[in-house]
């Protein structure tokens, strides 16, 4: 049986992971509204929350991955 190669697939998810995180850190930068950053949020599907969340405290610090967290909970 052949072994099905994956690595294509996975650079693509991991790819578009990454730019949406991009886009999420700028409207959180820049105080976007709530619904641009929930809107943001919704293309994570897939993404575990703790992860979101911990990169955003990584890259913009404790009190905009608690805004995160509040309005992934809402």
């Amino acid at each position: 049986m052949e072994e099905v190669d994956n690595t294509s697939a996975t650079t693509a998810k991991t790819l578009w992971t990454e730019t949406i995180l991009e886009i999420l850190y700028l409207a959180l930068k820049y105080d976007k509204p709530d619904e641009v950053v929930r809107k943001v949020l919704t293309q994570m599907n897939g993404c575990k929350p703790d992860y979101i969340i911990n990169k955003v405290d990584q890259k913009l610090g404790k009190r905009t991955a608690l805004r995160v967290r509040m309005l992934m909970h809402k």
